[in-house]
């Protein structure tokens, strides 16, 4: 006599599926979307960060006050470097934004059962690692002019985008597992 089993599902890794992809998707299409948003917000207004980088880079806001900074400002550099560090944000965030975008769309296929789980999982790390890169640069080359002593806030953000941009990379590179029927 030969018994006759069920089917039982089983899970299977095979880096498709749907468990932590949505999830991976949201934070890789909302983290595209602020960088994004931020480059058109510094394209279309670049006189606003024009000013707040050339601040840093003279350290304006130091030089009269006697007790913060004062062992930093041999560190100055003349605003007219403002517009170009500027330039080459703008050009730093144009290609995160793309290689976000990027892997998003990576996602989105591996979401509709379409992409290829370990090309999804190399562009998000590629993509979060450029955004994680980001901040990184903007919290040394703060920290070189002092900007923890006058613009402590805008610190504050960069620490967060850092944060974000790790919590992110932790995210997708999670197993994904699919189920088996």
């Amino acid at each position: 006599m030969t018994t006759e089993t069920k089917p039982h599902r089983q899970a299977a890794p095979t880096g498709t599926g749907t468990g932590l992809i949505l999830p991976q998707l949201l934070v890789l299409v909302g983290m595209a979307a602020w960088l994004t948003l931020i480059m058109v917000n510094n394209i279309t207004d670049s006189g606003t960060n024009i000013h707040l980088i050339g601040r840093v880079l003279t350290m304006e806001d130091m030089v009269g006050n006697p007790h913060q900074g004062q062992g930093l400002l041999g560190r100055a550099l003349s605003g007219d470097l403002a517009a170009p560090a500027l330039y080459g944000v703008i050009a730093y965030q144009a290609v995160s934004s793309a290689l976000l975008w990027w892997a998003a769309a990576a996602h989105l296929l591996l979401a509709l059962g379409r992409g290829d789980g370990t090309r999804a999982t190399r562009l998000g790390n590629v993509a979060l690692s450029a955004l994680a890169g980001l901040a990184l640069m903007f919290l040394v080359g703060g920290l070189w002019f002092g900007y923890w002593i006058t613009f402590g806030p805008v610190q504050q953000v960069h620490f967060t985008l850092l944060l974000v941009a790790v919590g992110g990379l932790v995210l997708v590179n999670l197993p994904r597992e699919r189920t088996v029927v």
